[in-house]
């Protein structure tokens, strides 16, 4: 059974399937693709160029127009990038195959909102916005999901990385879980609640217990009476109030981080002079040693050093002698030998006397 009872066969659009079709005349939600699935209650348009399917609910589709010429004209398009979008019999089975994905709820105005899909119950779905937090849409006033999908030649077989719903839920506050839209008005009752995204109707304040068949929310001096049916969507806290926590959060790691670091620092930078203090400590009694090793081994050294030079001194002086010995021998002989000739030569002039 369908979401909206929904129950025609839609044969009709089924032959625009794989044809170029244009989706409302005009407006924010108005978008041209090619038909791709047709079901009971919703109808797939792929944007082939941004590898996109929207998916539109088919009770909020006013008209949907081709252009009779251009799809007569044969496509020359490859068949490779045929997007294969999610096939399921209604809305609801699409979007409990879309838990975990990134969607975007509507095309535009004030209740278009990107974030990942937590949740699907009765009459309503559970999205993550990276602002507001956690979001509750009534289904029956979603036009259009917005999905990035995989080209076929793109589809790779799952590893054991992280799961998208993991990646996205890393932050998710802790949210109401109820089968239905009332039982959740009911949970957040004396709670401060965003109800609707934006536009004349979206309120805050304090929500009270129903009564008369209406929802009531106090706002200062205001009380604000709404038709719980022309509620699309309601959030806890103010809107935009997420992302100002989620920054806060991030601020205050980032001080645990820094002040982290600086114990860290300083407990090097204390390691640091320990390790010098002991360091100039070690020194100083490696000079103190090396200072009294060296006043004992001086005297021995200069002592030793003394004897060293005595006996050198010793050494040179009888060699000094020895060569002065020498020298004043060889003057002798020379002396000598200049006497032997001195002597022959008087011998000769006695002998020329004589012979005169």
């Amino acid at each position: 059974m369908s979401l909206y009872d929904y129950n025609q066969p839609n044969d009709e659009l089924k032959a625009l399937i794989g044809k170029t079709v244009t989706v409302y005349r005009g407006g924010p939600e108005s978008k041209t693709g090619k038909l791709v699935d047709v079901q009971v209650d919703y109808l797939a348009l792929a944007n082939e160029n941004e590898a996109s399917i929207i998916y539109y609910v088919m009770h909020h589709v006013q008209s949907i127009s081709e252009n009779a010429r251009a799809n007569s004209l044969p496509s020359f398009s490859s068949s490779n990038n045929t997007i294969e979008p999610v096939r399921a019999k209604s809305f609801k089975e699409l979007l409990c195959d879309l838990i975990s994905r990134r969607i975007k709820i509507n095309q535009g105005g004030p209740e278009s909102k990107q974030g990942t899909l937590l949740d699907v119950n009765d009459d309503h779905i559970v999205l993550f916005t990276e602002d507001d937090g956690v979001v509750f849409y009534h289904l029956q006033h979603i036009k259009s999901i917005y999905v990035q999908m995989e080209k076929e030649e793109d589809i790779t077989e799952e590893n054991d990385e992280t799961t998208e719903l993991e990646k996205a839920t890393n932050n998710v506050p802790p949210y109401v879980k109820t089968p239905n839209f009332s039982a959740l008005f009911t949970e957040l009752t004396h709670t401060w609640v965003s109800i609707n995204r934006g536009g004349p109707e979206a309120i805050e304040g304090i929500l009270v217990p129903e009564g008369d068949g209406y929802c009531t929310v106090f706002n200062g001096d205001e009380i604000i009476r709404m038709n719980p049916n022309h509620i699309k969507s309601i959030s806890c806290g103010p809107k935009g109030a997420f992302q100002g926590v989620i920054q806060q959060q991030n601020e205050q790691s980032t001080e645990k981080t820094e002040e982290k670091a600086g114990k860290e620092e300083k407990k090097q930078e204390a390691h640091g002079d320990k390790k010098k203090d002991e360091g100039k400590e070690k020194g100083e009694k490696e000079a103190k040693a090396q200072e009294a090793k060296g006043g004992k081994e001086e005297p021995k050294k200069q002592e030793a050093h003394d004897d060293k030079k005595k006996g050198k001194g010793e050494k040179e002086t009888k060699a000094q002698e020895k060569k002065g010995k020498e020298v004043e021998g060889k003057k002798k002989g020379e002396d000598a030998k200049g006497e032997k000739p001195k002597k022959d030569e008087e011998k000769g002039e006695k002998k020329h006397d004589k012979r005169e």
